[in-house]
């Protein structure tokens, strides 16, 4: 850590002063109260300027360590009792998760920032950016984080895509025959089989498949919201009336030696 860590976060000039707007003609004016405080009547007060990115990108540096040691190392570089760099350790929360919990062999982590909240897996808590492992106390970063961001992208896309009326697949994926796709997900690629959802008959409920890609029941007449993708199957496999029967994750071999065939 660098030794004036402190002064890089919480030591340096405060934002706003210079020019105050016309604070005297408020004081001046008849709907001023009796008592007047010293910030009354300025337009931009000053205000604090802290810079938490290298404290940030210190923690991110120290994945895959010992938390003791990275708070040891955090405790010699700075000074708990000064109340100016102590306000350093009320940011660390902010990044990195420390009151994480084993359940059923899955690592579990609150759903907001305060502690009355509810405990949810961390697949399902994107804002968690490092966390620390309850059995190992190692210092972890938050792998599908990255993969919520991308979801959110390419459904953001995939709105965008709608409202111009361009049929857009919501993610990157190779037709390598009629029935079968190669989809990209998260960086990984997988091989997925597509079925025909069957046609509903009369006076006879609409018969229900299960797309174990998007994870949601699919009908001739729509789907419900799923976990992945877009409710648009023509978007999500460029065919109508389709779902994925099966999956299988690919390797790294199989797969460039089949693009590169393609290619």
């Amino acid at each position: 850590m660098r030794e004036d860590m402190d002064k890089v976060i919480v030591e340096r000039p405060r934002r706003g002063g210079g020019v105050q707007g016309d604070g005297r003609a408020f004081r001046n004016s008849r709907e001023r109260g009796s008592h007047l405080g010293m910030k009354r009547g300025y337009d931009h007060p000053k205000g604090l300027n802290e810079n938490l990115q290298p404290l940030r990108r210190w923690l991110h540096k120290q994945v895959h360590r010992p938390w003791d040691k990275v708070w040891s190392e955090l405790c010699r570089g700075i000074d708990r009792r000064s109340t100016v760099q102590a306000h350093i350790f009320l940011h660390i929360d902010d990044f990195v998760v420390r009151d994480a919990v084993m359940h059923g062999g899955e690592v579990l982590v609150r759903s907001r920032w305060w502690a009355g909240s509810d405990r949810v897996p961390l697949r399902e808590a994107p804002h968690v950016e490092l966390f620390v492992h309850p059995a190992t106390g190692i210092l972890l970063p938050n792998r599908y984080r990255r993969g919520a961001a991308q979801r959110r992208k390419a459904e953001r896309e995939a709105k965008v895509a709608a409202a111009q009326g361009v049929v857009k697949p919501c993610a990157p994926y190779h037709a390598i025959d009629a029935v079968t796709q190669w989809h990209r997900i998260d960086g990984c690629w997988w091989e997925v089989t597509l079925a025909r959802v069957p046609e509903v008959r009369r006076l006879e409920p609409a018969p229900r498949c299960y797309d174990v890609l998007r994870r949601c029941l699919v009908t001739r007449r729509g789907c419900e919201p799923p976990a992945f993708g877009t409710t648009d199957t023509m978007a999500m496999y460029g065919r109508p009336n389709v779902y994925a029967e099966c999956m299988r994750k690919l390797g790294r071999a199989e797969v460039r030696s089949r693009l590169g065939e393609r290619g």
